[in-house]
């Protein structure tokens, strides 16, 4: 319905998210083995997309998103946090007369970590989070150490996020599939958290460090930091999220960003506090080969 030229739009409710922070960290030590001593991150590609689609109420102004990829590092070990995605899959979401950004220097960077890694984590099915792994020539060998929920199975086999990337199940039981309740302690220090709503099987990632400090992945549930700040939803119009469910992640990420003084946030696509995280030492900029 529309009135004087103003149209309506459907209120979103917010679904409360209620992650137990108390809870998180007493799982980040149940597992036996030391914490890990550093996070890296590393960007592969970039999406430049205009401030409106970003966030609720941009404007014009270009916002550079990088595609990323995240490594856990051990004294005796590395974990992968994702896997960045191949030139093909990259090049797949640009068009003939808007060629996006891409670092195949650093995406080969990413190919060696994951095949030197103990273990990789995928936080949800989507191609820049993915397609490092599902598309990789080695796929079996990474397959047999990536982990990934059941959630994440069935969107790969049914729902992909490309048509090329859609696999069978024949490939998909190579990985190691599980599932669990909120959360789940997938190694020493780190905590997967059930964050449902930018996708299905979307998850957040808990880390804490041997130096008592401790990071927060949001991965998606914002695109960037002021998405968390000013607890605004993304605005793309192809992005078919559960508003509501988004929402209510915002508001507890705005919570431990304004009152959680010892955990620092990395949010997947922020150029910005990439950078600014790796200048503090927070993470490091290059991974560990």
């Amino acid at each position: 319905m529309s009135v004087a030229g103003v149209t309506d739009v459907a209120e979103v409710r917010e679904v409360p998210f209620a992650a137990d922070l108390r809870a998180i960290r007493r799982l980040a030590g149940v597992l036996p083995g030391d914490w890990p001593v550093a996070v890296n991150g590393i960007r592969v590609a970039a999406s430049v997309r205009p401030s409106k689609v970003v966030i609720e109420g941009g404007n014009e102004a270009p916002v550079t998103m990088p595609r990323t990829a995240f490594q856990v590092v051990y004294r005796d070990c590395t974990v992968m946090i994702d896997s960045g995605m191949d030139r093909e899959t990259h090049d797949s979401f640009s068009t003939p007369d808007r060629r996006e950004p891409y670092f195949p220097e650093a995406f080969a960077q990413v190919q060696k970590a994951l095949a030197d890694a103990r273990m990789i984590v995928l936080t949800h099915f989507h191609a820049d989070h993915a397609a490092g792994v599902t598309q990789a020539d080695n796929f079996a060998t990474l397959a047999a150490k990536t982990f990934v929920t059941v959630e994440t199975a069935r969107c790969l086999l049914n729902t992909p996020h490309r048509p090329h990337l859609r696999m069978e199940a024949e490939r998909i039981n190579q990985f190691v599939i599980f599932d669990y309740g909120d959360y789940f302690p997938i190694a020493p220090g780190i905590v997967l958290i059930k964050a449902a709503g930018h996708s299905s099987d979307h998850q957040m990632v808990y880390i804490a460090l041997q130096s008592g400090r401790e990071i927060l992945h949001s991965v998606d549930a914002g695109w960037v930091l002021d998405n968390i700040v000013q607890i605004k939803g993304k605005a793309a119009p192809w992005v078919k999220e559960d508003k509501g469910a988004v929402l209510g992640q915002l508001r507890w990420l705005n919570n431990v960003y304004s009152n959680e003084r010892n955990i620092s946030l990395l949010v997947t696509h922020d150029d910005a506090l990439i950078d600014a995280a790796i200048k503090s030492g927070t993470i490091g900029g290059e991974l560990k080969l």
